[in-house]
């Protein structure tokens, strides 16, 4: 019963590794509106939760964000330092509001991750970072965003 238990498991991780994400996490080519760092923690046990900060460059300035997130899938806990571009920002009030994004990764120890974030004005935002931790990560998130 535990070999069936730990094949089923190494077979969902593997899984979850090769599955392609639903939202191509690929930026335009184009020059972005703005740019995007941030560092957070992320949990999840069937659902997730994730908290943290950052800064984005718009228009020659820098401003302090926050992020929270509530979501569904995975499982373990990571950290995530990730840097984006900002596309279809018209301006800095487009900025903040609560954003969708799909995810599928693997993360021992350390990974790499990728995501695209949509809000309702538009604004999309590609991210593109390191994790480190121990997660299974396949699901849906919403990101509350906001200037601090």
């Amino acid at each position: 019963m535990k070999t069936k238990l730990t094949t089923a498991l190494a077979a969902l991780l593997l899984a979850s590794c090769a599955t392609k994400m639903s939202n191509d996490p690929t930026a335009p080519s184009g020059p972005p509106d703005a740019t995007v760092s941030v560092d957070i923690a992320q949990a999840s046990y069937y659902g997730s939760a994730a908290s943290g900060g950052g800064t984005l460059r718009y228009q020659g300035r820098s401003h302090p964000i926050s992020i929270k997130s509530i979501g569904v899938g995975g499982l373990g806990a990571q950290t995530i330092h990730a840097t984006g571009k900002v596309y279809h920002l018209k301006s800095l009030s487009a900025f903040p509001g609560t954003y969708t994004g799909a995810r599928s990764g693997l993360t021992l120890l350390n990974g790499k991750m990728h995501e695209r974030l949509a809000n309702d004005k538009g604004t999309v935002i590609y991210l593109t970072g390191k994790t480190a931790g121990l997660s299974t990560n396949y699901g849906i998130d919403k990101f509350i965003i906001e200037l601090r």
